[in-house]
Parts: C-alpha cells; sequence; structure tokens
C-alpha cells in the first residue's frame, strides 16, 4: 500500500512538468483570450515570456496577478496573461517561471501554448 501512495504522490507532483498539449487551441481574429498559469510570486519566481511574441498575430494587452483568497502565508495565486489574436495563422506562446534576478540559472519551469487563429 505505501508503494501506490508513493508513486500516486510522485505522478501528483510532476503531472505539472509532463504537460503536453497536442493540439492548438481556437481563436478568432479580432478577439481578445486569456491565458492563466498557476503561480506563487511570494518565492520571487513569476511566469514571463521566454521568447518574444511574434507580433503581427498576437498582441500581449494585459498581464496581472491574482493571489487566492486564503489566511495561510505564502499561498499561491495565478498569473493571468491577456492576448489579442491579429490575424490568421499559428504561432506559439512560451513562457518560463523564473525569478528576474537568477539570468544565469535555468527556469523553474517552461510552458508552451500553440495558437491557431481563424
Amino acid at each position: 500500500m505505501k508503494k501506490i501512495i508513493i508513486i500516486s504522490m510522485a505522478l501528483v507532483f510532476l503531472s505539472p512538468f509532463c504537460f503536453a498539449q497536442s493540439k492548438p487551441i481556437q481563436f478568432k481574429a479580432g478577439t481578445n483570450f486569456t491565458i492563466t498559469l498557476r503561480a506563487n510570486m511570494s518565492t520571487g519566481y513569476q511566469w514571463q515570456l521566454a521568447e518574444p511574441l511574434d507580433e503581427t498575430m498576437l498582441e500581449l494587452v494585459n498581464s496581472e496577478y491574482i493571489p487566492y483568497r486564503t489566511q495561510r502565508l505564502g499561498a499561491d495565486g495565478k498569473q493571468l496573461f491577456t492576448f489579442k489574436a491579429l490575424k490568421a495563422g499559428e504561432t506559439s506562446i512560451v513562457f518560463k517561471y523564473a525569478r528576474d534576478w537568477e539570468k544565469d540559472k535555468p527556469p523553474e519551469k517552461e510552458q508552451t501554448i500553440n495558437i491557431s487563429i481563424r
């Protein structure tokens, strides 16, 4: 029984690192959409664009951090990134979860979101 619990806990811990997106998310040109990523800014980590956007296809409209409402010190929250789909085509948004001051250290996590604009 202990082995099952340990394996289950390992899978729960590793699942955010194994996220694979098979199909692009589709949006209509001219519309805004928001991507929400779980974050904990009290640790110094935050989601950032890891690569420049294709500015002919996407425009970053807004980004904000919203902490979850809790009394727990150091609780996490979510980061919201709002984009505008500009023209038809396919592109990707690449995020990294890193600390600004750790320039020579690889990011804690990376996330690529494939986008298809119609």
